[in-house]
């Protein structure tokens, strides 16, 4: 056993030479507005860290999602399983022997992986992780509206150049949690705009779409939905009861969630959280509905990130998804971008149906030396998701016409060119999104509109 650890730990210095390299150089590091620092961590604090390791035939999965969801392909609505997915993309041998060796020599513990062992989340001290992590520098930060604690290293981390063909990026380190997408509304910059209807409840927005229990919610077991939930964000079944109580009277609906997956806390319920899960158990009424919870507990985790691995580890799931989450896309690196990317079409090669808020601040126009930019979200600005915004009524006082509301953000990205054009006879919204980024490029906002008082589900 001796000699087995004295040939690992050489292995791993001869991985740590001078030869290394930056997995995401542009990463943004700078401390979001509303986050202070609380100083160096411990050394022999623990925390978890997740490794995305380089997977196989992405450009094969690409053909895939564009070939199931075309519908002039033969293979049109042919979606492929879990287990298929894991078969195209499942890492090397190498790379999965070589990572494994290298996390095992730096005295990684309690590594999990996911079913497309694409993922690895592994343990280690802060004192261990550093040393694994050249240039890396770990502290402890406070802030957003709950007082978040997370550990980061406000430095770039470095890997040995050995592991380039291994690893995408590796999570924990550098990103911030985003704040809540429900905000304070401004005031309507236009005279006269009216940006808020007075009782958007339930039986209003059933009524506007004309859903009936013919068209939505027939009570098949067939049918079922998702929402996700992060940052200590919960929804509470008490309160959901007492909502339908109070509002869902005069449609057939479920009492409850039928099923949450992950860790479902106990602290005070969201008010993101519960309008999420109120309003889609609301609108796609009398339909089995499941809640992703990614609570993002330990201070080392990226709440997304661990949504993207509950999908990849979940071999039967609901078909539709909404998210109420985004970052701002030029504060994401390249890599985490991309791999993201590749995540969301894993689950449109599934026939899953990701559907994004949009976000609240518009176009998210802001200044930079003077010049004038807009600021898209993550992973709205992705064509592999359904991007939704917000309408409002004309007649705040009646269910009549309704307009673009002021705040919504769009599906548009500064990253058009990174993505290929999807070709015309594409059906999908997504697709949609892809041609709109190559013909307009940077000025055009698109979003598939949904009636709410701001962009959130």
């Amino acid at each position: 056993m001796g000699l087995q650890a004295c040939l690992l730990g050489l292995f791993a210095l001869i991985l740590s030479g001078k030869c290394s390299y930056s997995p995401e150089p542009d990463q943004r590091r700078t401390l979001p507005p509303g986050w202070v620092s609380l100083g160096r961590a411990d050394p022999e604090e623990e925390l978890s860290l997740t490794f995305a390791l380089r997977q196989q035939n992405v450009e094969r999965l690409s053909e895939l999602v564009q070939a199931v969801s075309d519908p002039s392909s033969p293979q049109y609505g042919k979606y492929l399983t879990l287990e298929n997915v894991a078969d195209l993309v499942r890492p090397s041998p190498l790379t999965l022997r070589t990572v494994q060796k290298w996390l095992l020599a730096a005295g990684a513990r309690k590594c999990h992986s996911v079913i497309t062992q694409d993922f690895l989340t592994c343990w280690l001290s802060i004192r261990q992780a550093e040393l694994l992590l050249p240039g890396a520098e770990f502290h402890h930060y406070v802030g957003g509206p709950t007082e978040t604690h997370v550990v980061r290293s406000p430095h770039p981390y470095q890997l040995p150049q050995a592991l380039a063909p291994h690893v995408d990026f590796v999570g924990g380190l550098h990103r911030f949690p985003p704040t809540s997408s429900l905000r304070q509304r401004p005031e309507p910059q236009v005279t006269g705009t009216v940006g808020l209807h007075l009782g958007v409840t339930p039986s209003v927005i059933r009524k506007r779409y004309n859903l009936t229990s013919q068209d939505v919610g027939s009570g098949t077991s067939n049918n079922s939905q998702a929402c996700a939930q992060f940052l200590e964000q919960y929804f509470h079944d008490s309160d959901l009861a007492q909502f339908m109580r109070l509002f869902g009277g005069n449609f057939a609906h479920q009492a409850s969630v039928a099923r949450v997956v992950g860790q479902q806390g106990r602290g005070r319920a969201g008010i993101e959280a519960s309008l999420d899960v109120q309003y889609l158990m609301s609108a796609g009424a009398n339909i089995s509905t499941w809640v992703y919870s990614s609570p993002g507990r330990h201070e080392g985790q990226e709440p997304f990130l661990q949504w993207l691995m509950l999908l990849s580890n979940e071999s039967a799931l609901p078909h539709v998804h909404t998210v109420s989450y985004g970052d701002d896309e030029d504060s994401l690196s390249s890599a985490y971008i991309q791999r993201v990317n590749t995540e969301l079409m894993k689950a449109a090669a599934r026939g899953l149906t990701l559907l994004f808020a949009s976000g609240d601040s518009g176009a998210g126009c802001w200044s930079v030396s003077g010049r004038h930019q807009f600021r898209p979200t993550f992973p709205a600005s992705s064509p592999y998701v359904t991007t939704v915004g917000g309408t409002s009524f004309q007649e705040p006082f009646l269910i009549t016409n309704e307009i673009v509301d002021y705040i919504s953000g769009g599906g548009f990205s500064l990253n058009s060119s990174d993505y290929s054009c999807l070709p015309l006879s594409s059906t999908s919204a997504s697709s949609w999104n892809a041609d709109l980024h190559c013909s307009i490029c940077r000025f055009l906002l698109f979003s598939v509109y949904s009636l709410s008082p701001g962009t959130n589900h």
